[in-house]
């Protein structure tokens, strides 16, 4: 069984090179090489494309300052792309099918990070249009090919697991049930990054929730495109849940925290986001304003003249969708990992709990601070909450990453303490100059309104700041517990009660 299913992967591998080759790297890579020549020979310019350019060119060829392309540069990262993709592959297919155990562990690897890659093209955009469509095809069709894989050495090397630790027929049962939760887990949320992209594909340019840009991070304006690094998100979101769904076969409960924790934020954030779409519709709609038109235009007309499109309607439909997956995941995580959650503690745990609450406490109230600032900085921004995709990927981000590290840390997970120091490190950093910011903001604001005759004191602006202020003195609340000792015991206790 071994050889043949060695045979497979190898066969496997070839084939997908090959199509590769053909449906990514020869468009991306390749074509753009004389597409290029072909602009310069109808801009009157002569060129041609040699494997070395120059190098080995004859002497007719480099006369008459004729532009030489090489294509030697763009064949060699095509080469050094296929050793990883295709190269360790097929090695590890030959030691599968010589039946060495260390293989399984490693095409766990190999198939995952295949099946992640696959969904790339899916998640992020690139600017090829011409074969846009194809390669998202083909990633897809990939990803689904190499996830079924990644399946299959999970399950023999977790059947080797069991062998090797002599589960009973019962904890052998426990474990593939996990397994199948794991996948449950991931699948929905596969579900909800697609619904979500496809949700952001369909703002385009549109100013509603959709505007690729964003007002936390300053990425505002001409060039600050922000969908790759949306995309980005999302396929990290993708491939932290792969890695969090094979862990949870072997009883890798944090998993469960992860999906619970990301389920929610996301839930609350695409819930957020469609009120916000809906409640601007009753603002923008106005009947009298509607019926005083000329001719027989009505009211839907001209809602969608102000931007009530198909593309608007596709993006609520998707954050619809994107809300009810996340929070259906959030839910279902919770039911398994809800026993965790106790505020029991005994007469002598009374300082670690009161430590530990302490912790807590200060990582949640920090991320509301931080919200409430970033809303007022938005607000006087704009005058009103404008916020844009980015905006919401940060906040999924953030909120994600502070709700987990703060479920973990209750549970009794002893690296959320470092974990959540080198939070602190960073949203202190980024608060901190963005105190600077909202003063610098308000001292312009305010010769701007004394150059219109107007005197202005810009308490908001003050109080924004304040709000900064106040979320980076709330990071110190992690000093609770890192120095009270007992706390290491007590979350222990909490970890495996």
């Amino acid at each position: 069984m071994h050889k043949k299913i060695g045979i497979g992967m190898a066969a496997f591998a070839v084939i997908e090179a090959v199509v590769t080759f053909f449906l990514v790297m020869k468009p991306l890579f390749i074509n753009p090489v004389y597409s290029q020549c072909n602009a310069y020979n109808e801009e009157g310019k002569t060129c041609i494309v040699k494997l070395f350019g120059k190098t080995f060119a004859s002497e007719a060829e480099i006369a008459n300052n004729q532009i030489i392309l090489s294509l030697w540069d763009t064949i060699v990262n095509i080469i050094l792309i296929y050793l990883v993709i295709t190269g360790i592959l097929l090695v590890l297919a030959f030691c599968f099918y010589k039946g060495f155990s260390f293989a399984k562990s490693y095409l766990i690897s190999v198939f995952g990070a295949k099946a992640v890659i696959g969904m790339v093209p899916l998640l992020i955009p690139f600017a090829n249009l011409a074969y846009r469509n194809s390669i998202k095809a083909f990633g897809v069709i990939d990803a689904v090919i190499c996830l079924a894989a990644c399946v299959f050495c999970v399950y023999q090397n977790s059947d080797e697991y069991a062998d090797d630790m002599l589960f009973t027929d019962e904890e052998r049962s426990a474990m593939w049930k996990r397994g199948i939760t794991g996948g449950i887990m991931f699948v929905a949320m596969a579900a909800v990054t697609v619904f979500t992209n496809f949700a952001l594909a369909a703002y385009g340019s549109y100013t509603l929730q959709g505007g690729n840009w964003s007002i936390i991070i300053g990425w505002v304006g001409s060039g600050n495109d922000t969908s790759i690094a949306q995309g980005i998100v999302l396929v990290l979101l993708l491939g932290i849940s792969l890695i969090g769904a094979i862990a949870y076969t072997r009883d890798g409960e944090w998993a469960l925290l992860y999906f619970f924790s990301f389920g929610a934020v996301i839930a609350v954030t695409d819930l957020v986001a469609i009120i916000e779409r809906f409640a601007w519709v009753v603002k923008t709609y106005n009947p009298t304003k509607a019926l005083a038109k000329t001719g027989d235009e009505t009211a839907t007309a001209w809602l969608s003249s102000n931007g009530m499109t198909s593309k608007w309607w596709i993006a609520t439909v998707f954050l619809i969708l994107a809300c009810a997956a996340s929070a259906a995941l959030a839910v279902f995580a919770f039911t398994k990992i809800k026993s965790k959650f106790s505020f029991k503690h005994s007469d002598g745990e009374k300082k670690p709990f009161i430590a530990l609450l302490i912790g807590v406490g200060s990582l949640i109230l920090s991320f509301a601070v931080t919200m409430v600032a970033v809303l007022m900085y938005d607000k006087l921004v704009f005058t009103y909450l404008q916020f844009g995709a980015m905006d919401y990927m940060y906040i999924i981000l953030y909120g994600g990453v502070t709700l987990f590290l703060a479920a973990a840390m209750w549970c009794g997970y002893g690296f959320t303490k470092f974990g959540t120091l080198a939070l602190y490190i960073l949203i202190a950093s980024n608060n901190f100059s963005s105190i600077f910011t909202v003063l610098g903001a308000r001292t312009s604001k305010i010769a701007e309104m004394a150059r219109q005759g107007y005197n202005f004191a810009g308490y908001n602006y003050i109080i924004c700041a304040v709000m900064y202020i106040l979320s980076i003195v709330l990071c110190l609340g992690i000093i609770a517990v890192l120095v009270v000792k007992e706390v290491k015991d007590f979350m222990y206790q909490k970890r495996y009660s």
